[in-house]
């Protein structure tokens, strides 16, 4: 139903893989949902505190871990749960990293990955590497084998996707330096919970507090620091001076820079902790008075960040019927008013409470291919959106167009049918003739045509192809043809056929036995070492 069909089980934001996602399984969304996030912000508190109380005292530790847990750039990802999961064991990694823990190292990858941000992931792992190489290896090999499930066929999918084509209109996405002025100004917020003197507006508040950044400032001079803490210190420059760099470089893969602060706020709240550890002769009493003022600076700020709603979703004011049969596309769509019409234009994924057919998606990697001829439709391109069979089309205006028909506005979309537009399955024969199919049936992964063929022609499915996708004509094995170098077709001949395609990705399967088998030996290690550390207590 999204973008002319898309591999979900490839895409790590779906969490499939991930065994906190499973709480949606058990529990009603609502529930699930705050349980998920709150899991994980336990989770970022535990696993920094653990991080730092390797080098510190645990009133220092706390301190760094409530910092870390209140500040902007962290609650800002409550609204962007797959960041807060992956970055939820960033400090695991750290940590593992310092201590020279492979195993450990490997699963806290592995978690981070399945959490739903490859990009933070690759960051996890540049990290470890660059803090512990001679761990790497046996890391690396630990997170590949315990991920594979997901990473296979995420790998597969990337290959030739919209990530990877170039860096073209990503210049203006990077961060401005005067925006790291930020985390020491408390910012007032506009009514949509954003600091709005930023210039991405991604991660709503980067505000990270002078305290912290006081401290900071404290613990990056050296001198006299003990040689636990320089690991720390060193981990926390990489990290910073990592996302200081990628935040000013036009990578296609980041596309927004902002969302680096997360790991800005890690490296700069464990140089704080550092920081706090210089103070001499410290009682009790310093520690916490510091996370009180911290508490009390932070949580003010936060509080917009916290707000939430009941979730029924978002009902289309339209018929099912619209996007039913055809796919719908969107046409001028004005930005700045789409949040205040989300259902009107049917964004994100909210075409699937209807079972709409959408030609786009809010997935964040898309086909290279498609998306050229994704954007040969929203220009116009003649013919484009008819051979995409999109017959709904949402505009702001009228538009002037032989072959569409307007047939209902709705706020301030009016909703087009086009009437030109190509069956979804279809038989294109020798002179531009076009043969309806007499029935079309989808799966989760599998699509049935049953099609009268006055003569041998080509059949079109006008959705995705993609590696793991198999056709037979009337239950015989035949090699398949792409029809704009997109959509999946094959050859008949003429006579009555049921054309089967079926999806079995090699790559789902053979990364869930590697995951299987990792999981085999990483136990087997785990019970062989509590085993020899029993009987060597004895």
């Amino acid at each position: 139903y999204s973008a002319s069909g898309e591999p979900w089980l490839a895409n790590p934001q779906t969490g499939v893989f991930y065994p906190p996602s499973w709480f949606f399984v058990a529990l009603p969304f609502a529930t699930a949902y705050m349980l998920y996030l709150l899991f994980h912000l336990a989770a970022l508190g535990l696993t920094s505190y653990r991080l730092f109380a390797r080098s510190a005292s645990p009133g220092a530790a706390a301190f760094g871990a409530v910092a870390l847990m209140l500040c902007g750039p962290t609650l800002s990802m409550l609204d962007v749960s797959n960041n807060l999961a992956s970055f939820a064991w960033i400090p695991l990694v750290i940590h593992a990293a310092l201590d020279r823990r492979p195993l450990l190292g490997g699963l806290a990858l592995a978690l981070t990955f399945l959490g739903g941000e490859p990009f933070f992931a690759f960051l996890a792992a540049v990290l470890f590497v660059a803090i512990a190489p001679r761990s790497s290896p046996a890391a690396g090999a630990t997170a590949f084998g315990l991920s594979a499930v997901q990473l296979l066929p995420f790998l597969e999918t990337l290959r030739g996707s919209d990530r990877t084509a170039g860096v073209g209109g990503v210049l203006r996405e990077t961060m401005k330096p005067l925006d790291w002025l930020r985390i020491i100004v408390r910012p007032a917020l506009d009514e949509r919970g954003f600091d709005p003197h930023l210039s991405q507006h991604y991660v709503p508040v980067i505000y990270i507090g002078v305290m912290v950044v006081v401290l900071a400032l404290a613990g990056l001079w050296r001198a006299g620091v003990p040689p636990a803490s320089r690991g720390t210190s060193r981990a926390a420059v990489i990290a910073l001076i990592i996302v200081i760099v990628l935040a000013a470089l036009p990578l296609p893969l980041i596309r927004y820079p902002s969302r680096l602060m997360p790991f800005g706020a890690l490296a700069i709240t464990a140089l704080a902790v550092q920081g706090l550890g210089r103070i001499p002769r410290r009682r009790w009493w310093v520690d916490a008075a510091v996370i009180a003022v911290v508490i009390a600076e932070l949580v003010p700020v936060s509080l917009p960040l916290l707000q939430t709603a009941p979730f029924p979703p978002l009902r289309v004011p339209y018929d099912c019927s619209i996007g039913r049969e055809a796919k719908i596309i969107r046409v001028g769509i004005p930005l700045e008013k789409l949040n205040e019409a989300r259902a009107e234009w049917i964004t994100g994924y909210l075409n699937l409470y209807d079972r709409r057919f959408d030609v786009w998606t809010a997935a964040p990697v898309t086909s290279e291919r498609y998306t050229r001829l994704y954007a040969d439709a929203v220009r116009g391109v003649p013919g484009a959106v008819d051979r995409m069979s999109v017959g709904w089309v949402l505009a702001p205006r009228y538009l002037k167009r032989e072959t569409l028909r307007q047939v209902v506005f709705a706020g301030r979309v009016l909703v087009h049918r086009n009437v030109a537009a190509l069956p979804m399955a279809r038989l294109e024969l020798a002179g531009g003739r076009i043969v309806p199919a007499r029935m079309l049936a989808f799966g989760p992964s599998h699509a049935t045509i049953e099609i009268d063929a006055p003569a041998a022609g080509t059949v079109v499915l006008a959705q995705q192809d993609a590696p793991g996708w198999s056709v037979t004509v009337d239950g015989k094995a035949a090699p398949k043809r792409l029809s704009l170098d997109v959509f999946r077709a094959v050859d008949v001949g003429d006579g009555r056929h049921v054309i089967e395609w079926r999806y079995r990705p090699r790559a789902l399967f053979f990364g869930a036995a590697i995951s299987a088998l990792s999981l085999v030996i990483l136990l087997a290690l785990s019970s062989r070492a509590r085993v020899k550390n029993f009987f060597a207590s004895l």
